[in-house]
């Protein structure tokens, strides 16, 4: 029996190269030989997989990219970041790329920031013009080229840091050099899949399923769409699905566990509002899938504290869901706070208001709970974390005397 890099068998391996494609999805052997090497040495079984979802996997040179193309009603299966990029960042990443296409195989920073600011202004861009005079901005701008750095698009060719560190403060000097990988920006910037992305939502409809409320177009995306959402998002609620959708994925349970099972090597759990897939905990990329909730800081415990008075005395619906509005959920943060005032952290004790923004952030983030104009809608997964007991030993800041008390 043969073993991959990471001691797993040959098909684990396989399985958990595909969950690490899930979640980054373009791979340049420039970054990251290691795991390039995986998806070719499964390249076959990474094919049909990708193929059973209506994704597409594309390697090309010394880059692998799995292209989610949209399906029936769906624009994209793939879940929110847990931690994303602000929304500028995100522009100027894309018009670095932009730039990146028009430019040498190497370039600087000063030229590709010369060329995004003229992209930024030119006519039909609709977005606030580049300023790299503001300090704000170049640092954004900086944060750009690390996220195109960090998929190999971007390579790093001069080690002085200092210049890189004087772009940023003062906007003078060239920044730093870099080598562009034509191969990797090809693959982020695909045209067909620009092309989708950016289709208005009306011609979207004409191609992708505007006759989706009918049970023949609606029956032709159907498994790939609910496996989709299962394998993507590790939980499938009937509740969220149109009701002839939820017919199908209850008389098809086992198909849909059988594939997610297969095709990432987790098991299914069969409840009564939905599946949950589980990710083994001992493979490299299964681990990074899964969120760390709670983990051993204050954040995640408190946001559990507060999930747990949340659903006190509360029934869930038909669904499973318990629906709180922002006043309820506002007061119950509050009370958490005033019970557990003495274990807060200095970055929580703040305010009741800081503690129920993080605590919203943490929540949503493991999606426990949905947020909306209204409040609170506290998913049947909460069901899973009950009654949390912690214990929290006083620091030297908890017991040393205050100053204005010593006195």
């Amino acid at each position: 029996m043969s073993v991959g890099a990471a001691g797993l068998t040959a098909r684990a391996d396989a399985q958990d190269t595909f969950v690490g494609l899930l979640i980054a999805p373009l791979i340049s052997a420039r970054v990251d030989a290691v795991r390039f090497g995986a998806v070719l040495r499964h390249r076959a079984q990474l094919t049909e997989w990708a193929a059973r979802l209506g994704y597409r996997l594309v390697i090309t040179g010394s880059v692998a990219r799995l292209h989610r193309d949209p399906v029936g009603p769906q624009r994209t299966a793939a879940p929110p970041a847990w931690d994303p990029p602000s929304r500028r960042v995100l522009v100027l990443t894309a018009l670095i790329a932009a730039a990146c296409e028009g430019t040498d195989i190497t370039t600087t920073v000063q030229v590709l920031s010369d060329d995004v600011r003229a992209l930024s202004v030119s006519p039909g861009a609709r977005i606030t013009p580049y300023n790299p005079d503001r300090r704000a901005e170049r640092q954004a701008f900086i944060r750009g080229l690390d996220q195109l750095a960090g998929l190999g698009i971007l390579l790093r060719r001069t080690s002085d840091e200092a210049l890189l560190r004087q772009w940023e403060e003062d906007g003078t000097g060239v920044g730093a050099g870099f080598e562009i990988d034509q191969d990797a920006l090809l693959q982020f910037t695909d045209p067909y899949t620009v092309e989708l992305a950016f289709r208005p939502q009306d011609t979207a409809a004409e191609t992708v399923g505007a006759a989706d409320s009918t049970p023949t177009a609606r029956t032709a995306t159907r498994s790939q769409r609910l496996l989709r959402t299962l394998v993507e998002d590790t939980a499938l609620l009937y509740a969220d699905l149109h009701p002839l959708d939820a017919e199908y994925a209850r008389g098809q349970r086992s198909w849909l566990a059988g594939h997610a099972a297969d095709m990432t090597g987790g098991s299914v759990e069969m409840r009564a509002e939905g599946m949950l897939l589980r990710l083994p905990a001992d493979r490299p990329a299964s681990a990074a899938a899964t969120a760390q909730f709670p983990a051993a800081t204050a954040a995640p415990w408190f946001a559990l504290k507060t999930l747990d008075a949340a659903v006190a005395g509360r029934l869930p619906d038909e669904s499973g869901m318990i629906s709180l509005t922002k006043s309820e959920a506002t007061a119950i943060a509050e009370r958490v706070y005033q019970d557990n005032f003495g274990a807060l952290t200095k970055a929580l004790r703040d305010s009741p208001a800081k503690l129920f923004e993080v605590v919203e952030q943490v929540l949503a983030g493991v999606s426990l709970i949905r947020v909306t104009s209204a409040g609170w809608t506290v998913l049947p997964l909460a069901a899973r974390y009950r009654d949390p007991k912690a214990v929290w030993e006083p620091t030297l800041e908890d017991i040393a005397p205050r100053e204005d008390l010593a006195q």
